[in-house]
Parts: structure tokens; sequence; C-alpha cells
């Protein structure tokens, strides 16, 4: 008996060994969110970029070299999204895996003749930007904003956590098949509220060019000042475009943008003589206890926030 009872928490502490969760690193608070939707309590996810810090100008710390190092897979947006990543990975010596959760996805480009407005009409062509120090081709790394794509990121973070952890792949299956259900039922939520604005007025002005896959998905064209990887400055005679398509258009959608700068928005609403729609989410989550906290809240609560604007 008193074998037994030695034996017991070698047993134990054995079994807890055999299921230590599985040590992910993930670029950015969207792939976190989905990772840890299917990942649950068997992975243990450490996201590099926190809430709020805008991921087009990141610098790494060493303390993200060293949770990278330590990680057995390391999941990143990609299509250019993270574009520190790679110095980070040379500096880190990281031997585990890299998984690109937006592989396979229909990816968008930014065209040099007209990347700044998309998806169906053409009011920014003849008014906005030139767009000529531009590259031609260069991905718009933008695709969560489309649930489509959403759906391709799943699936993508499903697989590679199954290959990492066979044991896990049941539950990897069924949590990524609820969080599927899940985006397809607020896919066809958007469609119908949107249903009631007519494709003319489908207009509205972000803070940065970050909402293509969202336009080719529901029929809107967006205006912004700055490019998709925000690496331009709009000239005054840009701006002053931008307000004069306001005015002719009647234009109600002009957004802020969660943890940016508001002024050139600000500047480019109050000079055309109309309000702000409110704050949208396009680079990533809001604060873990706000309505934009998940990956579905947020896309949940920038749709609402367009639609009342436009319907006000």
């Amino acid at each position: 008996m008193r074998c037994l009872s030695l034996l017991l928490p070698i047993l134990f502490f054995g079994a807890l060994a055999a299921v230590e969760p599985l040590n992910v690193v993930t670029g950015n608070t969207v792939v976190q969110d989905l990772a840890q939707r299917i990942g649950g309590e068997r992975i243990v996810a450490t996201c590099l970029l926190q809430v709020g810090i805008d991921p087009h100008t990141y610098q790494p710390t060493p303390s993200d070299a060293k949770s990278l190092a330590d990680a057995q897979l390391c999941i990143i947006n990609g299509l250019g999204f993270e574009g520190w990543f790679e110095g980070l990975v040379a500096d880190a010596d990281f031997r585990g895996t890299v998984v690109i959760a937006s592989a396979g996805v229909e990816v968008l480009t930014m065209d040099a003749e007209d990347h700044h407005g998309h998806a169906g009409a053409d009011p920014a062509h003849d008014h906005a930007h030139d767009h000529a120090h531009d590259p031609a081709g260069v991905a718009d790394p933008h695709a969560f904003n489309s649930l489509t794509c959403g759906i391709v990121y799943a699936e993508n973070i499903r697989d590679a956590l199954s290959t990492a952890d066979p044991e896990g792949a049941a539950l990897y299956r069924a949590n990524a098949t609820a969080l599927i259900s899940e985006l397809r039922s607020t896919d066809a939520w958007a469609k119908q509220l949107f249903a009631s604005i007519p494709k003319s007025q489908r207009i509205i002005i972000t803070n940065h060019d970050a909402l293509q896959y969202f336009a080719r998905d529901y029929a809107f064209t967006i205006l912004a000042p700055n490019t998709a990887l925000e690496d331009s400055e709009p000239s005054p005679q840009q701006v002053a475009a931008l307000v004069t398509l306001i005015r002719e258009q009647g234009v109600a959608g002009i957004f802020l943008e969660y943890a940016k700068n508001h002024a050139v928005i600000e500047q480019i609403a109050r000079e055309a003589g109309v309000a702000t729609g409110g704050e949208l989410y396009l680079d990533g989550l809001g604060p873990a206890d706000s309505a934009a906290g998940t990956y579905v809240g947020m896309f949940r609560t920038n749709v609402q926030t367009i639609h009342t604007a436009l319907t006000r």
C-alpha cells in the first residue's frame, strides 16, 4: 500500500507533463484571439503586439526575442503586416514552426495607380491622390477585415495546431468548427444590415486604407488620406480633394481609427462641415474589456458603427 502511495504522485505529475500546453507566439491581436479560441487550454499563447500598438511602426523588444525563442509555434498574419518579424526571427534564433494565418486567402493588392479608393465606385480616382511613388502589386495585409478571409485564418490555425499537437486535433477541429460557424453567421448579419443602405451611399473615409477586403465583401468604396501601410502623408491638395468629394456627394461615413492620430480625419471632417461617425478598429482588437475585445466583437463593432453613421 505504501508503495502505491509513493507511486501515485509520480503518475499524477507524469500525466501533467504529458498534457503540457503548446507554447505559441502570435504576431498580432487578431491572430492571438483566433489561436486562443481554437487552442483553448491546450495552448499558452503570447501576443508580441499588444492592444493599441501600431503594427506598422512597431519595434520588437528583447523580451519579444526571448518569447519567440522559447516558443514551439509562431503564428503571424503575414502579407507584410508584421514587417519587423524576419529581423526578430534572426535575433531570437527561432527554431520552431512559423505559420502564416493568411496563407491561401485571395490577396488584394495596392495598385500604384489607385490604391486609396476601392470596391465598385470611382469617386476617389479623379479627386484624391497621386500614387506614382507607391509600388504596384504590393499585398494589402488587412485580410482579417473580411470574415471570408477570417475563416481561412481559422482553418490554417486549426491545421497548424493539429500538426503540432496531434493529440489535441479533435478539440481543435471542434473549436474551429464552432468559430467558423460564428464567423459565417456574423457575415450574414452584416450583409443583412447593410442591405438597407443604397450602394451609391456606401462610401466611407478612414484614417488609412485598411478596409479593402471589407469593401469587396460588402460593396463599399473606401477612401483614405494614408495608404494601407500608412507610408504616406497627404498633401493639402489631397485633403482639399477629399473635402470637396464629401461636400459634393454628401458622404456621411467619416471615421476615426482606434489608437491612431485623429488630426487629419478631424481636419477633413471639420473643413467639410460634417461630424465624424465614430471610431473603427482597423489594425487589431480593442481593449479586452470592450465590445471590440475579440475578433468577432471587433468586426461587429465596426459594422454597427458604419451602419449607424450611414443611416442617421
